[in-house]
């Protein structure tokens, strides 16, 4: 038989934490699921060979290379293709202050006219921890590409930047570290897995100090019947 004599502010604030907990640990699993099926998709890539550059519109993303883990700003570069904005993200400024607009050039190999190959990527719309963005500054901490376009004096973006291939001074170019599937981002998919287990983890340690506590003050016992 079982006597228990839950403490009612224990209790109240011990469900509130679980909740909690298990909310957090349900999130963390749905994006280590969503991760998952993403790594396995192929990347769509694009190709577009008439365009005009947009020589006053470079935005500037912040991001961490998936490679290297260096933070810094992708320049998306905003062309032309009929009456459609394509952003195409064709550069990386490291470093965590923002870069002067004034002082970045629109690439190169965008001014010349070649046609641009790279991943079609969606991006997710912002999320409520996303931080403001610095329109003034052509700052944005996600890849709103409305907004960045008409931030830009532009109109009709499409809802999709191409990751294209990074050119260095040199001419040599390097493989996007950010053409990824739709879904990724810079955390791996093991990683929200770990986070996954420990607010799991977290909650199940809860549940037990909850009942071991109210076993230690008598106010949980077990009786054989008859006792």
């Amino acid at each position: 038989m079982i006597r228990f004599r839950p403490l009612l502010l224990m209790s109240v604030f011990a469900i509130a934490a679980l909740a909690i907990l298990a909310t957090l640990g349900r999130w963390q699993w749905e994006r280590y699921e969503v991760k998952r099926a993403a790594a396995a998709e192929p990347v769509p890539e694009i190709t577009i060979a008439n365009y005009q550059p947009a020589l006053e519109g470079l935005q500037f993303v912040f991001g961490v290379r998936p490679d290297t883990r260096e933070q810094g700003w992708r320049v998306f570069a905003p062309v032309k293709d009929g009456e459609t904005v394509i952003f195409v993200d064709a550069d990386f400024i490291a470093g965590l202050e923002g870069p002067d607009p004034r002082e970045v050039r629109f690439p190169a190999s965008l001014r010349e006219g070649a046609p641009i190959t790279g991943a079609s990527v969606r991006p997710e719309p912002p999320g409520p921890m996303a931080l403001a963005p610095r329109p003034l500054q052509r700052q944005w901490f996600v890849a709103d590409l409305s907004a960045m376009a008409r931030n830009a004096g532009l109109a009709h973006s499409a809802e999709y930047y191409i990751a294209a291939a990074y050119v260095g001074a040199d001419g040599r170019a390097a493989a996007n570290p950010f053409a990824r599937a739709p879904g990724a981002d810079e955390l791996p998919p093991e990683r929200h897995l770990g986070y996954a287990l420990t607010w799991y983890g977290l909650a199940l340690a809860l549940v037990v100090i909850y009942f071991a506590y109210h076993r230690s003050v008598g106010r949980l016992s077990f009786h054989a019947r008859g006792d």
